[in-house]
């Protein structure tokens, strides 16, 4: 629910902050487990930041932006990297590429 709320979201340009734990949640289980999409495989071997959360997951170059556009990202969504930063970026978004086309 909150990565496809987003989806939809996003382009009409409407804000919303999921519940955080809730939220954490997802990042948890989407830095551990290739469920329904292949999360851990997309973010293996980088290290994801929140810097509005107390999140860290995995180890390698560093992706950091807000725990929600890191959920989103590690769902393989490609226009959320811009609100992204680090040496780890430019890999997300080789790999993203590559899973969507």
């Amino acid at each position: 629910m909150i990565v496809h709320g987003e989806d939809i979201r996003r382009p009409l340009g409407i804000r919303h902050d999921p519940d955080s734990e809730g939220l954490m949640a997802v990042a948890r289980f989407f830095a551990t487990k290739d469920f329904a999409v292949n999360s851990k495989t997309l973010v293996a071997g980088l290290r994801l930041r929140a810097v509005d959360a107390d999140f860290v997951a995995g180890d390698g170059p560093e992706v950091t932006g807000r725990l929600l556009d890191l959920v989103v990202a590690m769902a393989g969504r490609r226009g959320v990297l811009t609100a992204l930063e680090g040496e780890g970026v430019v890999e997300l978004g080789r790999r993203t590429a590559a899973v969507s086309g």
